[in-house]
């Protein structure tokens, strides 16, 4: 005998309407449930490339190179850059970096600049981003032009002075500002780049220095896999040209990811076992109205079993309504948990918000198992009554 689908619905939907207030009320821990099931997926999702995106926008198959205090004999220099491009494999491009550190007066305010020397490489190994003008070029470092770019904020202040007109004096020496240039993520100044930094020819900076050797060097590996086999084979060669090898720091960023990576994982796991207890928590709630319902139906059930109901139809008619009851508030839970994070593109463009099908489908898969779960119960004691104790029950 086949199951009156339509039937079993019909009176499963007229049960709740009966009771709309009991119904609304356990569906809403559903909704609060299955919300922040969602939302945790989505916050966790978005949360975890947005961490990922800032670090690989300061250079994931970055390899930075320090002297870490050397003496000036055994600093890192030119000839040690030119070393690691000819004999290490993997290498897609490197910059040589010389600071200095002039001082210029804006506005009868006299600041400490950040010079920094590199060469037009540093833009692709560093993911600098030019605003406005030019960056860099092979003519600038030839002729060892007198030009260089500013930070944004630096620019801000420039444009203020009533004096400024184009060109900056370092050391006495007038530069022609070419470009106005930032970080692609924000460092929040743990780089060479400050709110007060320029940018010049290396061929330039170097004249300001004692030594023809360099603070330190960036080297970009060709993949993110090959970074920890550059950065051993920079280390190693350095300390073959060198006399001791605790001068030479040699760091990536590769480990940062793989961390920041694991943390995030490992928070999203934390958040959906927090939401997870809310769902069962409502699933519980659904168990208990569904018994007081049970409960409350039992003449009921007496006289549909004594006319010839068959126990699977039972089964299926309360098992029908703790499912409408979880996948009611869980749609209704889902929408609001899409809802909240879509709305945040309204108000900025900043933050990527990525709601992944799967949090829907996870969002709904589990009202679904919820329901079927802690509805199973009252729907077997329903089926399971004896009828005629059913009808004599009061």
């Amino acid at each position: 005998m086949k199951i009156p689908v339509r039937e079993i619905l019909r009176n499963s939907g007229q049960a709740l309407r009966r009771n709309w207030g009991r119904a609304v009320l356990t569906s809403l821990s559903m909704v609060v449930g299955t919300a922040s099931l969602v939302l945790v997926v989505v916050v966790g999702v978005s949360g975890r490339t947005y961490t990922l995106e800032q670090i690989r926008g300061v250079g994931v198959n970055l390899v930075l190179i320090d002297n870490e205090g050397a003496p000036a004999t055994e600093r890192i220099n030119f000839a040690d850059m030119e070393a690691i491009r000819m004999e290490i494999p993997g290498i897609q491009s490197s910059a040589a970096i010389v600071t200095a550190w002039p001082t210029l007066t804006m506005n009868g305010i006299t600041r400490r600049i950040a010079m920094i020397g590199t060469s037009p490489e540093y833009q692709t190994v560093r993911n600098i981003q030019v605003l406005r003008g030019r960056f860099l070029d092979e003519d600038d470092l030839i002729f060892r032009s007198k030009v260089c770019l500013v930070t944004a904020y630096f620019d801000e202040k420039l444009q203020r002075d009533p004096f400024y007109d184009g060109y900056v004096t370092f050391y006495g020496i007038r530069f022609k500002v070419i470009g106005v240039f930032r970080e692609r993520v924000n460092t929040f100044g743990q780089t060479e780049v400050n709110d007060f930094s320029a940018i010049a020819p290396i061929s330039v900076v170097r004249f300001f220095k004692p030594d023809d050797t360099l603070d330190f060097l960036y080297v970009s590996a060709e993949n993110m896999k090959i970074v920890p086999e550059v950065s051993e084979a920079v280390k190693s060669l350095l300390v073959s040209r060198h006399r001791n090898q605790s001068y030479y720091h040699v760091d990536n960023l590769a480990a940062i990811l793989d961390a920041a990576n694991k943390i995030s994982i490992g928070l999203t796991l934390v958040l959906l076992v927090i939401a997870a207890i809310s769902l069962v928590s409502s699933g519980i709630s659904i168990m208990n109205v569904m018994l007081i319902t049970v409960t409350e139906r039992t003449h009921e059930i007496g006289v549909k079993k004594a006319v010839g109901a068959l126990r699977r139809v039972l089964l299926a008619e309360f098992l029908a309504e703790a499912l409408m009851l979880s996948c009611g508030g869980g749609l209704i839970g889902i929408i609001l948990g899409v809802a909240v994070p879509f709305s945040v593109r309204f108000f900025t463009s900043e933050v990527q918000i990525e709601i992944p099908v799967a949090a829907v489908l996870l969002g709904f898969g589990v009202t679904l198992l919820v329901g079927l779960t802690f509805g199973m119960l009252p729907a077997l004691r329903a089926s399971r009554m004896n009828p005629v104790d059913a009808l004599r029950y009061e």
